[in-house]
């Protein structure tokens, strides 16, 4: 589609494209934020656990083998 911006330089077919497009676009954006209820409760994102129980490993929680 070269002539997005000037619908009457397009040929019909490039204008449905277009529609086509922006309602598949909308439609995808309203699927992801209908995906996962905890989104709506959480934020952004998609882990289920508080920041007090982060993945990240410590110098205290490592173990040593001697």
């Amino acid at each position: 589609m070269s002539n997005a911006l000037r619908p009457d330089l397009m040929t019909a077919p490039e204008r449905l494209d277009q529609i086509a497009d922006i309602l598949a676009a909308g439609l995808m954006r309203l699927l992801d934020r209908q995906s996962s209820p905890l989104s709506a409760h959480h934020g952004e994102s998609s882990l289920d656990c508080p920041a007090s129980q982060s993945g990240h490993a410590t110098l205290d929680s490592l173990e040593v083998d001697a």
